[in-house]
């Protein structure tokens, strides 16, 4: 008993030895964070669901105003997170090459996930990121709109027959609902030419695997970081966000639609198209312009990486792969946008008129017809959803990794020695941390379209605006995704009136419940015709 008790102590002498030496690096070098959990690290307020992972990055980033970066430690991992623009421009494009990978998310190779833009890495993600990027260029996109009015119209249809029929005068929908509906069915018909109506057809198949798959609840924020901070005992467990049920699903939908396409000879401009061109090598470069901003002022450029001519042959899965990532980004970030968006309008009805004049006077140039042209010609539409992606960025923050030792500098001016980052560590730039910091925006939590005004938006850093990330690894769908919230915006503004309701969440406060972005009890608001 005495033995077993003797090694008892022994272990745990050696345990508490082990995690000293893990969480006391960052003291080592004079870098700020809060003091760590043993084995949880800084996570402890997320998995008992106290803060929202935004609030945690809120919490890190605002409570040492004097540093340039800052540490945080997901249980026995370090991560770096940055609080210098000059530092955001070393890591996401000086030195890219040093950061040139995101972590680690996906655990098992077999994996749609693994093989998918966001997750490949190296000269893999350099190869797909080339055979990818002339699919979403704005002559891509202009072909597109139509398919996103074609569904809109189906949208207002529902909730004008909703309107008509209530005695009231008005109806109270939770938006959340309502704009993911609407991402399902621009997704379905974008990328593979299906007509869907999920108004109507409330529980179609596709909808409810594109919610199995892209909602992150409790337990599936559990499994991302169980995965990316221990990605052994992921592989494991054999831990993957998407289930047997989705895989199967995506891989028959996108196998048949392009047998079907072959065998009839059937081209529709749409993302399955556009795959199977890049499979066959047939996607070029030729009309990817620098400074291509046509879609508006959050839109991110190609960097040179996604200009290079790629004969690599790709396979079935590689291109499965694309086809589920552009589902699922699609379905949740941008409903999300759109939700905050309507939102937003909601509490702000002076920016909602205003907004509403100019859609309808666009409306009456262009005889009732809405086009690319249209969005390119409707300067405060732009202004307002260039701010809403300020204040609620679908991604919260962006992530690398370092693939090779790098020299951060020192943490403040009073830090004694530079602080190494060493290979295989974790870095985070906050962006909604940087968009909500009153040095870069007066009055940062107030919803404010005139920051983007022609007169104001040279005002903006370009290092502290990044709704869609900065340097090569950006997000190559943000042409279409503001496309998608334009038209969105256009349909409903144009024929209904937004307000709170008595289920209104106000002030805003994000559901600890979900890693997504969401109000805590909804998104509730009232739609009426407008006069």
């Amino acid at each position: 008993m005495i033995i077993l008790l003797i090694w008892v102590a022994v272990l745990i002498a050696v345990l508490v030895l082990y995690l000293r030496q893990i969480y006391s690096r960052f003291s080592r070098y004079g870098v700020k964070h809060f003091k760590p959990v043993p084995l949880l690290g800084n996570m402890t307020r997320i998995l008992l669901r106290i803060n929202h992972f935004a609030d945690d990055i809120f919490s890190l980033y605002r409570s040492f105003p004097e540093e340039k970066f800052v540490g945080r430690f997901e249980f026995l991992n370090e991560i770096v997170l940055l609080r210098d623009i000059e530092l955001v421009k070393r890591v996401c494009v000086k030195d890219f090459e040093y950061f040139l990978d995101h972590r680690s998310v996906f655990s098992t190779s077999d994996s749609f996930f693994s093989r998918n833009l966001f997750s490949l890495k190296g000269q893999e993600w350099k190869d797909m990121r080339s055979t990818l990027s002339p699919a979403f260029t704005s002559s891509k996109m202009r072909l597109m709109v139509p398919f996103m009015v074609e569904v809109g119209d189906q949208m207002m249809s529902s909730l004008q027959k909703k309107i008509k029929e209530s005695k009231s005068g008005y109806i109270d929908i939770d938006c959340k609902d309502l704009t993911t509906r609407y991402a399902n069915d621009v997704i379905a018909s974008c990328a593979f030419g299906l007509k869907v109506d999920s108004h109507n057809d409330v529980d179609n198949e596709f909808y409810a695997m594109g919610k199995l798959s892209s909602t992150f609840n409790f337990r599936q924020v559990l499994i991302f970081f169980i995965i990316s901070n221990a990605p052994k005992v992921a592989q494991f467990l054999k831990l993957d966000f998407l289930s047997e049920t989705s895989k199967k699903f995506f891989r028959k939908l996108v196998l048949e639609t392009m047998e079907n396409r072959e065998l009839k000879n059937i081209i529709r401009p749409d993302m399955i198209h556009l795959l199977m061109e890049a499979k066959k090598g047939k996607l070029t470069h030729e009309d990817i312009k620098p400074n291509d901003g046509a879609a508006g002022f959050a839109t991110v450029e190609e960097s040179a990486v996604g200009q290079k001519e790629i004969n690599r042959v790709w396979t079935e899965d590689d291109l499965i792969a694309q086809a589920v990532l552009f589902f699922i980004a699609g379905f949740e970030t941008v409903s999300s946008a759109m939700s905050f968006l309507l939102y937003e309008l909601a509490l702000s009805p002076d920016v909602q008129e205003k907004l509403a004049q100019e859609i309808k006077e666009t409306d009456v140039k262009n005889g009732g017809k809405f086009d690319f042209n249209s969005i390119q010609n409707m300067p405060y539409l732009d202004m307002v959803v260039s701010e809403l992606l300020r204040l609620w960025p679908p991604g919260i923050g962006l992530d690398r990794i370092c693939t090779k030792d790098y020299n951060l500098g020192r943490p403040n001016d009073k830090a004694e020695k530079d602080f190494i980052i060493r290979k295989g560590t974790g870095v985070m730039i906050p962006a909604i941390a940087f968009h909500r910091d009153p040095e870069f925006y007066p009055n940062p939590d107030k919803f404010d379209p005139e920051r983007f005004s022609e007169e104001n938006k040279h005002n903006i850093p370009m290092f502290a605006y990044m709704p869609f990330g900065i340097g090569p690894r950006n997000c190559i769908g943000s042409r279409f995704a503001l496309c998608e919230m334009k038209v969105m915006a256009y349909q409903i503004l144009l024929r209904l009136q937004v307000s709170p309701c008595e289920k209104t969440t106000i002030p805003a406060k994000l559901d600890r419940e979900t890693f997504n972005i969401r109000l805590q009890g909804g998104h509730w608001l009232r739609f009426r015709a407008r006069d």
